[in-house]
């Protein structure tokens, strides 16, 4: 009875799935099963005899077996990952045990999901274009609307001044509206600051991707504080397009003497837990850490974001 239990015992150890093995503390091999047989057969072309033999191998890639992080990848396709422990029995001999666990599946969705993240960066990356090309566009389209405007009013103020010359009226009578208002909206397109120009790009950006801003408050005059907190707002735009489906964007602007702030949230969907920083993140928080400023994060009941600097900062030559 004893030998059929044992017999039973060691076809079912003969039959598991994963490979394993035990030395004892000479490194001679003691036990070994069918599955880690193969498996190393497969990877060196020979047959287990050793503990040395085993850790030579584990060390580095042999001809038919390739390894990446500690996975060996084998000719049939499928992926091992090999496990060392030490175990103590009742008696106190000491064994080292060796472990070959099947992770083809996990492996393989791994490179699917390193693959997807190489697709989803190269579609970031089109869609800061496409922002960019929009906000171009946009901007265009909006010096040849005022180009026109300009061109037409000038044309009216002409035509009108030819007609007071050609009747021969007191010059105290000329209206000169018209042509204040075009030289005006000359000087307003010349005199644009670099803020607000970012200010339109950014909602000529939103825009863009289908978001509106909703701003209350006023960007600090320091140009530096100013592109620090543009910087942010443009950040969760994206990410509440991207990962909220939001519609609307809010940023509360508060400042004073020592410190400006902005406080951002949105209309989408609340995060389902804690925000990983990732690359746009982990950028603008190490921006406002070198400006000796502070950003915080907060997931629920919603999303948001606060991020503060101080009032006076290097202006950007």
């Amino acid at each position: 009875m004893k030998r059929f239990m044992r017999n039973s015992v060691k076809e079912a150890f003969d039959n598991l799935p994963s490979g394993v093995c035990f030395f004892d503390k000479n490194g001679i091999l003691t036990l070994c099963n069918h599955q880690m047989y193969r498996l190393f057969y497969a990877l060196t072309g020979r047959d287990l005899q050793s503990l040395p033999e085993m850790l030579e191998v584990l060390k580095e890639s042999t001809p038919a077996g390739q390894k990446e992080n500690q996975v060996f990848l084998l000719d049939d396709e499928s992926a091992w990952r090999f496990t060392l422990e030490t175990v103590t029995t009742r008696d106190e001999n000491i064994y080292t045990q060796v472990m070959a666990s099947d992770v083809t599946e996990l492996y393989r969705r791994k490179k699917e999901l390193e693959q997807d993240n190489i697709a989803l960066a190269e579609y970031a990356k089109r869609m800061r274009r496409l922002s960019a090309d929009i906000i171009t566009v946009i901007r265009e389209e909006e010096i040849l609307n005022m180009k026109m405007r300009v061109h037409d009013d000038i044309g009216r103020s002409v035509i009108s001044t030819r007609r007071f010359l050609q009747q021969n009226r007191p010059m105290e009578e000329l209206d000169l509206t018209v042509w204040k208002n075009a030289i005006s909206l000359l000087k307003h397109d010349n005199e644009l600051s670099e803020e607000g120009d970012a200010v339109a790009g950014l909602m000529s950006a939103a825009y863009g991707i289908g978001i509106k801003i909703i701003m209350d408050g006023e960007l600090p005059e320091n140009t530096t504080a100013a592109g620090v907190l543009l910087a942010a707002i443009r950040e969760c735009m994206t990410n509440a397009v991207r990962h909220a489906g939001a519609k609307e964007l809010y940023v509360h602007l508060t400042g004073d003497e020592k410190t400006v702030s902005a406080v951002i949230t949105n209309n989408g969907a609340a995060p389902e837990g804690e925000v990983v920083e990732g690359g746009g993140l982990t950028s603008l928080h190490l921006r406002v850490r070198k400006y000796g400023g502070t950003m915080q994060v907060r997931y629920a009941p919603r999303f948001e974001m606060t991020v503060s600097v101080p009032a006076e900062l290097e202006e950007n030559g």
